[in-house]
């Protein structure tokens, strides 16, 4: 039977910054360019628009001439949804329009994110538009097999509309998934323009293509059926889990390069960062009590600059580390480390705060509340150190409030 899926988007900032505070403490999702995506989907036989990338509008017009015709689709590159509607699409048909097209682009702002690169393909003809995606269910714990027959920009308000049925298919992880059964789950559908057999083909082939890749999310917005009745993949948008990469290889450095350099360095570190885009720099022993103190801090009117966890292995070192990492934008104005000793050797991040400040320039307040393993040796050397506010109740409440004048 069809499943409408509701996706209403209205999230409070406590509910979305948790979500990616738990996203990372998991594993972080490498987000696959669109080029680069079309080509690994495109390698299981699947029909996707010729095309490359461009960095320079010379190099699109390049493009252009080397695809050949009048008409082409030039799409800003970047890591995030709702490109189309924000003007990173753009329909061309002739090969100047192509250059204005990445002109207008390239090294402009769109949705947060600075365009570097384009990708110019050639345009294909098309009669409909269909929206597919493999989608990891994490509440299910299974894999969701998705359709609606109502693809491109608007799919979104179409699933928050119900106007018209998005279609869902759960399957167990792991399940081989036969055509015939994709085949029979479409044909409910009662759709009269599109080849069933084919789509069926397709999706059976995405599915296989998703756990190939250990893919979280293989979305296809929209594959369109063209003139011939053909099926092609317009616009891929592929999500690989990173705990995945030592099997994908080819992804590793990809991977890497998308990574900011405070990013890298927290993974050499070994600790889960998120930057964010406030001023008070966070350090907190797990991710609870880490979403606890960002609450906490934004009922305070802070704003908080990231997010990190140093999870269960604190040294000297890395503490050190963190905090040079958390100091150093320069809009940070000060910071909290909130950290619990259980196995954690409270006297060991202490060690490391103090060689910390050493290097770290200004004299911005940093508010430590520490408890736990070794805290008197930890108190008795923080209380020399310049600039450090210990506290040493439970609450954390009491050290957001400290600092919270301190920065005032």
């Amino acid at each position: 039977m069809p499943c409408v899926i509701q996706n209403p988007r209205h999230y409070s900032y406590y509910a979305c910054l948790h979500h990616r505070c738990i996203e990372t403490h998991r594993g972080n999702k490498l987000i696959i360019s669109e080029h680069l995506a079309k080509r690994l989907v495109a390698a299981y036989g699947l029909q996707v628009p010729p095309g490359q990338v461009a960095q320079t509008p010379e190099a699109a017009t390049a493009v252009a001439r080397e695809l050949g015709g009048l008409a082409f689709a030039v799409k800003a590159l970047i890591p995030t949804g709702g490109r189309g509607k924000a003007g990173g699409v753009k329909l061309c048909s002739s090969i100047e329009a192509v250059t204005e097209a990445a002109h207008s682009l390239l090294g402009h702002e769109l949705l947060g994110c600075q365009v570097t690169t384009v990708l110019v393909e050639k345009a294909m003809p098309i009669t409909r538009e269909i929206y597919a995606g493999v989608i990891t269910n994490s509440a299910s714990d299974r894999i969701d097999l998705v359709v609606s027959f109502a693809g491109g920009m608007d799919i979104e308000n179409t699933a928050q509309s119900g106007h018209q049925a998005i279609w869902q298919l759960p399957v167990e992880p792991g399940d081989i998934l036969p055509v015939y059964r994709v085949r029979q789950w479409l044909s409910q559908a009662r759709v009269e323009d599109v080849n069933i057999e084919a789509l069926a083909h397709v999706l059976v082939t995405l599915y296989r293509a998703a756990a190939d890749l250990d893919a979280i999310l293989l979305e296809i917005n929209p594959l369109a059926v063209l003139t011939d009745a053909s099926l092609a993949l317009l616009d891929c948008k592929l999500e690989v889990d990173d705990n995945s990469l030592p099997r994908h290889p080819e992804l590793a450095e990809v991977y890497r390069s998308s990574l900011s350099s405070r990013e890298l360095r927290a993974r050499e570190l070994g600790v889960s960062y998120v930057p964010l885009d406030g001023d008070i720099g966070v350090i907190t022993s797990g991710a609870g009590l880490g979403m606890c103190t960002i609450d906490l801090l934004k009922q305070q009117g802070l704003n908080p600059a990231n997010f990190l966890d140093t999870g269960g292995g604190i040294s000297a070192t890395l503490v050190q580390g963190a905090l040079e990492l958390i100091m150093e934008p320069p809009q940070v104005r000060g910071a909290i480390i909130n950290l619990y000793g259980g196995i954690n050797r409270m006297l060991e991040a202490s060690k490391g705060i103090v060689a910390a400040l050493q290097t770290i320039p200004g004299e911005r307040p940093l508010v430590v509340k520490i408890l736990g393993n070794q805290q008197e040796e930890a108190w008795a050397m923080l209380e020399t150190a310049p600039n450090v506010h210990v506290i040493r109740v439970v609450q954390t409440e009491d050290a957001v409030s400290r600092l919270a004048g301190l920065v005032s």
